[in-house]
């Protein structure tokens, strides 16, 4: 057998993880204790006592293995930047990083940026990124974004926004229609829907830009065949422009929809949303610590049969992990209850087990790809984690569910699969030269911090 040491090599090829507590995410399968065989990137098969045959032997004792997380929503390009905003509210952030910052990014600094943030995703145990780029600040900027993905080795779906040059142009009700380089982009970089990074947009929506400007915009993308994005419910740009009641209305809603945040969107907006069988990403980090968006919509949404996804958003203000996010939800939860206990009765409850379905398989259908991840499912890719249940803060485990969303961190992954490639071994990423990463992010950083605040 193989235990996961830094010592060890890195297994490859097929694969058996073995006595593993496996929280499968799948209904037929269930959670159960037994084992997973990974063979060319896909799970073969899953089960109890399964032939090891030429397969090298992961010993899952004292391991539970769920599929990879799925954050639905971050803008990666500030990963050089991270936490630099903690306690900011909505306004400052706009400041310092969209109006100031912004503009100054070089494709070089889209790059690390986008290196940092999805490597440290991995490191966290997330698997599959959606990342909600708005520095299109020239092509060359947009091609450095996806270079970054594809060498992190993450699951990537690019959602192509906007540029970060003129930031009051683009999102304060602006009338330009989406950039016209996301042709290009669809033409010659990510063509492929089956490739480990993938190409949806992130649009603006009718609380950013208008109606009209949307209409065009998501036409445009569903003529490309790829998904869309739209942050909505923020703060009192929701009940004031009603991004999803005005989409609604114009009879534009639809299943390849994914609307952020939601925090004030109204009932009526959130039962269109239900009723066309379109997503939702709640970022409860974020929305718990950036005055101005509003509360986790967690429990409203599921109110409405909406299961929603979740996600970082912005490094700038949060930590990246999923640990993190679903705990702010629940937290958040439970805080509005203290503040009005009433709301108890009327708003659904949820458990550790549900928050672990809303980071992994809801992700994977908020993002058009429950058909690859999301699940420990045989026939998808191997995108799985395994974490240590015997680490001094998870022991005794007395529920794998429950210790994981209210106590696990990053540190107790130990073992990431992305397509079947590890790609963290041992607690430790693989094949990453940390030191020469962590000197040009703090290149770039330095740069930028060097340039005086705009007002917004």
């Amino acid at each position: 057998m193989t235990m996961s040491t830094a010592d060890t090599p890195v297994p490859a090829g097929r694969i058996l993880i073995q006595g593993a507590h496996l929280l499968t995410q799948d209904d037929a399968i269930g959670d159960i204790t037994g084992d997973v065989l990974i063979d060319d990137g896909r799970i073969v098969e899953v089960g109890p006592g399964l032939d090891a045959t030429g397969a090298t032997v992961i010993d899952g004792t004292d391991r539970a293995v769920l599929p990879g997380f799925i954050d639905t929503h971050r803008h990666t390009w500030q990963g050089a930047i991270r936490q630099v905003g903690t306690g900011w509210d909505f306004p400052k952030y706009r400041q310092h990083i969209q109006v100031t910052w912004g503009p100054q990014f070089t494709p070089d600094d889209v790059y690390i940026g986008n290196l940092v943030g999805a490597l440290g995703a991995l490191d966290a145990g997330i698997t599959t990124l959606r990342d909600e780029s708005h520095i299109q600040n020239s092509p060359e900027h947009t091609n450095s974004a996806i270079s970054a993905l594809r060498d992190s080795g993450i699951r990537g779906v690019f959602a192509f926004g906007w540029p970060s040059i003129d930031s009051n142009k683009w999102m304060l009700r602006g009338e330009a229609t989406h950039p016209e380089d996301i042709r290009r982009v669809r033409a010659d970089l990510l063509a492929d829907d089956n490739a480990l990074v993938t190409l949806q947009a992130m649009l603006r929506g009718p609380e950013l830009s208008t109606l009209e400007v949307t209409t065009k915009d998501l036409q445009m993308a569903r003529d490309l065949g790829i998904r869309s994005s739209m942050h909505v419910g923020n703060g009192p740009w929701g009940p004031e422009f009603r991004g999803i009641g005005s989409l609604g209305e114009a009879g534009l809603l639809a299943e390849d929809l994914l609307f952020i945040h939601c925090c004030t969107s109204g009932d009526d907006e959130l039962k269109m949303l239900a009723d066309s069988g379109a997503h939702a990403s709640v970022s409860a980090a974020v929305e718990a610590v950036l005055p101005g968006l509003g509360a986790p919509a967690t429990g409203r949404l599921l109110a409405h049969g909406i299961r929603p996804s979740l996600s970082i958003d912005t490094e700038a203000s949060v930590a990246g992990d999923m640990f993190n996010v679903m705990r702010a939800a629940l937290l958040a939860q439970n805080a509005g209850v203290s503040i009005d206990p009433a709301s108890y009765e009327s708003l659904p409850q949820f458990t550790p087990a549900d928050l672990l379905a809303m980071a992994t398989i809801e992700g994977a259908r908020a993002s058009g790809l429950a058909h690859k991840t999301g699940s420990i499912t045989p026939g998808k890719d191997a995108d799985l984690i395994m974490v240590r249940l015997d680490d001094a803060n998870l022991l005794p485990c007395n529920d794998v569910a429950a210790s994981i969303v209210g106590a696990g961190h990053p540190g107790n992954i130990d073992t990431v699969f992305v397509a079947g490639a590890i790609r963290k071994w041992a607690g430790r990423l693989t094949g990453v030269d940390t030191t020469a990463i962590r000197r040009h992010a703090e290149q770039s950083r330095d740069r930028l911090f060097s340039f005086d605040l705009v007002d917004g």
